[in-house]
């Protein structure tokens, strides 16, 4: 009897300050900020999918009551960190770029921040355009984090700090002093799906994220793709990592992003036919990765 793949279903959200001259990627108002959050979680956790929500440090002191309340319904609260919306202005690139510690200085702070408003340090994390050096990986776990959604693997622009060409696709235990490699440091990584052999006009890597693009040119065949890999490498341990921002009216069921994640869904729900899907939040993911690490060693003895 064959064994049926069993993959873990990951959705994030990046949840970005409000835009600035030096850093545009945020929504422009804090409202569609709360309306993107809400209707994203909302989708998600109707269709049984808890969603991992990456939070700038200003956007959870603005939302704290509905952080709270989608908390509360399943979804994980983690940190997000772009060093261009630092509220001390005194950053002028992504997280990779920066020394070691202007890195654990700008990641505390935000973390504070963070515990300030929602009560406990965050042990998630992902930075902004997923820029980290090799020694980001020791800093997160020495400063309390134990898993992140850093790599996306094909993604390669050493002007901003990301350089992951060489990366796993699959969740992995990283090394404390090279980013690209897998190790025993137990902070554990899934980085959003990706397919490095398809690139967009800009030679990013096609992604699994959800806005940018339709469902049958881009996500179903990522997924596809994914899967296929996942099998080819036999991998001990596999996901799919899902990902957007808080700029999309999910709360509008006539916006077409609203519309790509409904077709995800259905998709997804075809798939469960052949495969075992987990949905799951980043530290759900990192439990079932630790028991699942347990489980293979005691077998090994």
């Amino acid at each position: 009897m064959t064994t049926r793949l069993t993959i873990h279903v990951l959705f994030t959200l990046d949840c970005e300050s409000i835009a600035i001259r030096t850093a545009k990627e945020g929504p422009r108002t804090w409202e569609q900020s709360a309306r993107a959050i809400e209707g994203y979680a909302n989708r998600l956790l109707r269709a049984g999918y808890p969603p991992t929500l990456f939070l700038a440090p200003q956007c959870a002191v603005e939302h704290t009551p509905l952080l709270e309340e989608l908390a509360e319904r399943g979804a994980e609260l983690g940190l997000y960190v772009n060093p261009l919306q630092a509220e001390s202005g005194s950053y002028r690139n992504f997280l990779g770029t920066l020394s070691p510690e202007a890195q654990r200085r700008l990641i505390d702070e935000s973390a504070e921040r963070f515990a300030d408003a929602i009560g406990v340090r965050p042990r998630s994390f992902r930075p902004c355009k997923h820029s980290a050096s090799d020694d980001t990986y020791r800093l997160l776990y020495e400063l309390g984090f134990r898993q992140g959604s850093i790599a996306q693997p094909g993604f390669v622009l050493p002007r901003i700090g990301v350089d992951w060409e060489h990366v796993s696709h699959h969740p992995r235990y990283v090394d404390s002093a090279n980013r690209e490699r897998s190790g025993e440091l137990p902070l554990l990584d899934v980085p959003v799906t990706t397919d490095p052999d398809q690139r967009h006009i800009t030679n990013l890597p096609y992604e699994l994220r959800i806005d940018a693009g339709t469902f049958e040119a881009l996500h179903q065949p990522v997924i596809d793709r994914a899967i296929e890999r996942m099998i080819e490498d036999a991998a001990s341990f596999c996901a799919l990592c899902f990902t957007s921002d808080n700029r999309p009216a999910y709360d509008n069921d006539d916006d077409k992003h609203s519309r790509t994640l409904e077709a995800i869904l259905d998709y997804l729900e075809a798939l469960r036919e052949r495969y075992d899907l987990v949905p799951t939040t980043l530290a759900g993911a990192h439990d079932r990765f630790r028991a699942a690490r347990h489980t293979l060693r005691a077998a090994q003895e």
